[in-house]
């Protein structure tokens, strides 16, 4: 009697286990939407402040409210897209001075850890540009609408971390560039 006993609750609990993992309870996927997303920068120099936004990127956002360690945001920024309105500028930032696109075409990030604490969010990860890969955590806040999922936050990036160290005497670039972002998720 107790070895049935055992064989049922084994057979339950395998099948519980196995109901658990079917395809349809997979975490909501969305893929970014460059059209209702940005990616935005502000450099200062002596001389100038760069407003700028990266208009090419693709990516998506894996969701999962129950389990936040199955949830995971990923987007690979194409870097000749940045423009801060300055065809000459953003032909500089083009070159080997800053992003160095012909070597790196792509800035890529990949979350690693996405925390809650309250109503804030945490979102931790890997940003890889110009070849160097630094580990981020950026405050982030989530809103969840019927078929799209928002993803907002800023952050603050020393652009030395990443290998770019131009200067020029004239008009010093500071050491700091702000990034901001609405990344729009939606279903495929």
């Amino acid at each position: 009697m107790r070895a049935g006993r055992r064989a049922v609750v084994g057979w339950v609990l395998g099948w519980a286990l196995l109901l658990s993992v079917v395809p349809g309870s997979a975490a909501p996927r969305y893929v970014i939407s460059p059209s209702k997303s940005q990616f935005r920068f502000k450099a200062d120099s002596l001389l100038a402040k760069a407003l700028g936004t990266f208009h090419a990127f693709t990516g998506e956002i894996v969701a999962d409210a129950q389990q936040l360690s199955a949830s995971q945001v990923r987007f690979v920024l194409d870097a000749a897209s940045i423009d801060t309105a300055n065809t000459r500028r953003d032909n500089h930032l083009r070159s080997e001075d800053f992003l160095f696109v012909q070597k790196y075409p792509t800035i890529t990030f990949v979350s690693t850890a996405i925390a809650k604490d309250g109503l804030n969010y945490t979102l931790q990860g890997d940003l890889k540009l110009r070849g160097v890969t630094k580990r981020l955590t950026i405050p982030i806040t989530v809103e969840q609408r019927q078929d799209e999922i928002v993803v907002e936050g800023s952050t603050s990036l020393n652009r030395k971390d990443f290998g770019v160290d131009y200067d020029f005497f004239l008009n010093p670039v500071k050491d700091m560039v702000d990034v901001t972002f609405t990344i729009v998720g939606v279903k495929p």
